[in-house]
């Protein structure tokens, strides 16, 4: 009796070993499957990030307006570019203009707040532009911060062109997405197959978790 006890206690142990195994590496393949989703999402955007002074009605607004200033001003150069590296380029030699051109709209506006702008790198939470849903994580960004950037934030993306000034994007702009980000990582922000969303949330979990 003893004897059978303990070979089914070895053929437990090994069960629960054999699991182990199985969750392990699973969380390793989803953990390895959300970073290189991300990062060929990340590798071929630049997102546009707007902070407002703070969260009052007049600063919000004020936000929302520079937002579309900047984006109609520099809409057309942004159109024009055809990959990444154009408008990265770009955007790097236009930054002082677009940090003028917001500061202006500031002014007009009658308000006095500094305005900062620069071409980096952050950490962006979920967000949706239409139909395309895109995982958190870390993404180049043109970030313009008013006043004290205490207030909520506003996304879109300047390339591709995807969303300008009502959030609508152009068939340009989801050409260009789904022609430099793998096959892969276009159906996960468009969900077009079954499963993408558990997929998607698996991405999300993950990201989340490696936030700065």
């Amino acid at each position: 009796m003893f004897s059978k006890l303990k070979r089914e206690v070895k053929i437990l142990l090994f069960s629960v070993a054999i699991g182990l195994v199985f969750a392990l590496c699973m969380a390793a393949y989803t953990f390895v499957y959300a970073g290189t989703v991300q990062r060929n999402i990340a590798d071929n955007v630049i997102r546009f990030h707007v902070v407002a002074n703070s969260d009052s009605h007049a600063d919000q607004i004020l936000k929302d307006i520079v937002r579309d200033e900047v984006l109609v001003a520099f809409e057309g150069r942004l159109n024009a570019a055809e990959n990444i590296k154009e408008s990265r380029q770009m955007l790097k030699s236009e930054l002082p203009a677009i940090q003028a051109h917001a500061e202006q709209v500031v002014r007009d506006l009658g308000f006095d707040y500094p305005v900062a702008a620069r071409l980096d790198v952050a950490f962006f939470p979920t967000q949706r532009y239409g139909d395309l849903s895109f995982p958190p994580g870390m993404y180049e960004a043109v970030q313009i911060t008013i006043g004290n950037g205490n207030g909520k934030n506003w996304w879109c993306l300047m390339f591709p062109p995807l969303c300008f000034v009502e959030m609508t994007g152009t068939e340009n702009g989801r050409r260009q997405l789904s022609e430099n980000v793998s096959d892969d990582a276009f159906l996960l922000l468009v969900h077009e197959e079954a499963g993408l969303e558990v997929r998607f949330r698996i991405v999300e979990w993950w990201q989340n978790r490696r936030r700065p």
